[in-house]
């Protein structure tokens, strides 16, 4: 989980579990934000609802919206009155950052042709240089920007 991604996963558990779970993840640079137990009930089917509206665009499309660092868009819904209703806002997504120059000064046409010939030497040769600096990973990450140019 960071600022530009998360990930939540409902895993069903058999009827005659015992309510204890072990996790095993691989080793690596997990985080788990939030674990919960629930109950979960019957099927719904859901009630796809276009918006009637978007504040901030020139003139309102449908489809695909692609936006910018410090754009503001507010959404209006007409909803149906035949009922009481939970809301729930999908949306799908992603970040968008094609290239840096940071990242251009790192390039190694070498270690790009291993990922194609021996993916396993390439791993167990950058290892020790990510544990270098695995620890400062993620106080770099949180505190990563990105600036419209």
């Amino acid at each position: 989980m960071g600022p530009l991604a998360s990930d939540v996963t409902v895993v069903p558990l058999p009827s005659d579990a015992t309510g204890r779970v072990r996790l095993r993840l691989a080793r690596g640079h997990w985080r788990i934000d939030y674990l919960a137990s629930a109950r979960l009930g019957a099927q719904v089917e859901p009630l796809a609802i276009e918006p009637s509206s978007v504040e901030g665009l020139h003139v309102f499309q449908r489809g695909p919206l692609t936006t910018l660092p410090g754009d503001v868009y507010v959404y209006s819904f007409s909803l149906p009155s035949d009922g009481q209703y939970e809301l729930f806002l999908e949306s799908q997504g992603y970040y968008l950052e094609w290239m840096r120059a940071e990242w251009l000064s790192e390039e190694n046409p070498l270690r790009a042709s291993q990922v194609l010939l021996n993916p396993r030497q390439l791993l167990r040769d950058m290892a020790p240089e990510f544990k270098r600096q695995e620890a400062g990973m993620e106080a770099l990450f949180w505190g990563s920007r990105y600036a419209r140019r």
